[in-house]
């Protein structure tokens, strides 16, 4: 929603009875019964300013004093959502909103704009508490992490998914973190929550040990995720927290947690390119070997013996695998030695990475993704009258160039027409004669009698009816049109005031719409379009 800039119209700062119809709005549109006693945080005191987006968009942006977006309202109606900053900020906001949990190598997908899909989804977000309502406005957390970094509405609800199953597009994104509402920002230094990264969101090492990925897949009985989200505890409760989790910790012993850390490393030394390097190594870290852990585990760097993950990189330098530089404390990976007979040993094994890019292509199976297909066009042809004496009697089969070259040869092979001294010539008889050259008049030279082989293809091919057929995806069914190929036009003229004009003609047939394409052309480039029909 929010993924190129856009420019704004000025900005109000609100009064107090506005500020509180702010506040009404956004619980309605969350979904929570208005109170007065509802326990603001952030909003309690702050001050509210409000920013139009400019023409031709309705959007209205609220933000605090210090351009931190704090809410925003798409088409201008008091439907007010609360961006990921706002529910950082409110607790109690934040534990009300329905939840959508991802798997942690899905949040790389969507922090670049695309939208959820259900095979992508923990399983019990949709649970006897908080069923999926089409439209219904819900936060998208990575399972493990307490803090949301999108937000969206549904597009499902259990009658869809009784119909099509737990596939499909899940929800529509509005705003996810990293966009241009979090860039309006001025750039201070921010705290961001733990496991945020530009590229991924990851599970925090001390949240609950991650749930088994195929257990989730085939058959979620999982409680709600809303009751494993960390909240704020009573001081005496916390103790009980912390207890449970080093039980969780002390399933396995230092030298598993050692083990299970080096298998990632080398998993991910195998992903990793040596063009990568320089690289940070927390960046290699939360990019790489995190998502190469196997499938189902969490790795907890201070239950290992290396304690961090510094002193664990400086031991693999010393093995020769990797280069690393330190200034200031932070290291860098110079080097990756992919060919190290440690990597080399290494078996691969079913990471978080895999089961990522299994869930992706099963969500895309079967449906046309714009782009990443190329679009097919081939040249067909037709037989004439006249022309179905050579290659054959059916006039409805569309036929490619290389068919009728194989049946011309045919025909010119079994009727001993090539000129026996000049191979590369073709003698004309009466049947390939007038179908080369149709019409009842005869031409004022007469017919040749003999013709080079490729003038003879050429003439014969220009006597068909032609057809194209275009294809957008691999499994679109194919179906010839009539006529030439025509391809997408642009050029650029003068009106009668000397105004350049752009016209863009021939995009139907490759399942572009022009009126979406003209609105898109209006808001992106703020010009005037206008649909003209064919002919005019």
């Amino acid at each position: 929603m929010f993924a190129k800039p856009f420019g704004t119209t000025g900005n109000t700062r609100l009064k107090g009875k506005d500020v509180k119809k702010v506040r009404l709005d956004l619980l309605k549109s969350c979904g929570i019964e208005s109170d007065a006693n509802f326990p603001w945080t952030l909003l309690a005191k702050a001050d509210i300013v409000k920013i139009k987006l400019a023409a031709p968009s309705r959007t209205v942006l609220f933000t605090d004093v210090d351009a931190n977006v704090l809410a925003f309202d798409i088409h201008g109606k008091g439907e007010v959502v609360p961006s990921v900053y706002l529910l950082w900020h409110e607790p109690a906001l934040r534990m009300q909103l329905p939840q959508l949990v991802v798997h942690s190598p899905v949040s790389h997908y969507l922090l670049r704009g695309a939208d959820p899909m259900l095979p992508g989804v923990l399983q019990h977000s949709h649970s006897a508490d908080h069923p999926f309502l089409k439209g219904e406005l819900r936060a998208v957390y990575v399972h493990g992490n307490p803090m949301p970094f999108a937000i969206g509405d549904m597009l499902v609800d259990a009658d869809t998914l009784a119909v099509q199953g737990w596939k499909g597009k899940a929800m529509r994104l509005l705003h996810v973190v990293f966009d241009e509402l979090t860039r309006m920002a001025p750039p201070l230094p921010r705290d961001l929550p733990e496991g945020f990264t530009d590229s991924q969101i990851h599970p925090t090492e001390d949240s609950a040990a991650a749930l088994n990925v195929a257990d989730i897949v085939l058959n979620d009985v999982a409680p709600p995720f809303a009751s494993e989200t960390p909240a704020p505890a009573p001081a005496d409760e916390a103790g009980a927290v912390h207890e449970l989790a080093d039980e969780g910790a002390t399933a396995l012993s230092q030298s598993d947690l050692d083990d299970l850390l080096e298998r990632s490393f080398f998993q991910a030394m195998k992903t990793v390119k040596p063009s990568d390097a320089p690289m940070l190594a927390s960046h290699f870290y939360a990019s790489f070997v995190l998502p190469c852990r196997p499938v189902g585990s969490s790795i907890h760097v201070k239950g290992t013996s290396y304690k961090k993950i510094s002193t664990f990189l400086k031991h693999m330098a010393s093995r020769g695998v990797i280069d690393v530089t330190e200034h200031d404390g932070v290291q860098t990976i110079t080097l990756f030695r992919k060919t190290h007979p440690d990597v080399s040993r290494h078996p691969l094994h079913r990471s978080e990475m895999t089961v990522a890019v299994e869930l992706e292509a099963e969500a895309t199976a079967g449906a046309f993704v714009p782009g990443k297909h190329a679009p097919e066009v081939v040249q067909l042809y037709r037989l004439t009258p006249p022309t179905h004496v050579i290659c054959g009697p059916d006039t409805n089969t569309s036929l490619h160039l290389t068919d009728i070259r194989t049946r011309l040869n045919d025909y010119i092979a079994t009727n001993g027409l090539v000129h026996p001294r000049e191979p590369q010539y073709v003698q004309l008889d009466a049947s390939l004669t007038d179908a080369l050259f149709p019409g009842k008049k005869k031409p004022a030279e007469g017919y040749p009698d003999k013709l080079l082989r490729q003038e003879v293809l050429q003439l014969f091919v220009s006597r068909l009816r032609p057809y194209h057929s275009i294809q957008l995806s691999p499994d679109q069914p194919v179906a010839p049109i009539a006529g030439d190929f025509k391809p997408i036009r642009v050029k650029t003229e003068l009106t009668k005031r000397q105004k350049p004009v752009t016209i863009v003609s021939n995009i139907e047939q490759f399942g572009l719409d022009p009126q979406l394409l003209s609105r898109d052309a209006q808001k992106k480039w703020a010009c005037s379009a206008t649909l003209v029909p064919h002919g005019k």
